[in-house]
């Protein structure tokens, strides 16, 4: 049944769109769920909850940091989208309203991503 999901042929661009939002809120619970165990590892002793940072604080890691960005972003900002069309407002221009929206989000995850590209790698 979740295949149905990831089938583009024959669907709108709106229903792509909430397919893709969620996706995206899976993938965030799921970093939910990860980060409050990362942040409960304190309770395992400094060791170990130091060795957990020096891990995630690596450009290997920089990628995943990256692509979390783009979820929470496009789930943010389609989520706005929805809740307009929920209300029943500017119903008849949907469809630049979904390109505007993803625009919107491609602009912030890149400007996002630059600035943690530039923080971590030290540029």
């Amino acid at each position: 049944m979740w295949q149905r999901w990831f089938t583009v042929k024959g669907r709108s661009l709106f229903s792509i769109a909430f397919s893709l939002h969620r996706l995206t809120g899976i993938v965030l619970t799921i970093y939910l769920c990860m980060h409050l165990a990362y942040l409960t590892s304190i309770r395992m002793g400094k060791e170990v909850f130091e060795s957990f940072i020096a891990t995630t604080v690596t450009p290997q890691f920089l990628i995943f940091d990256i692509l979390l960005i783009l979820a929470g972003v496009y789930h943010g900002v389609n989520g706005l989208r929805l809740i307009i069309h929920e209300f029943g407002l500017a119903y008849e221009s949907r469809k630049s309203i979904l390109y505007i929206s993803v625009a919107i989000a491609l602009i912030v995850w890149l400007i996002a991503s630059y600035r943690m590209y530039v923080f971590v790698m030290g540029v």
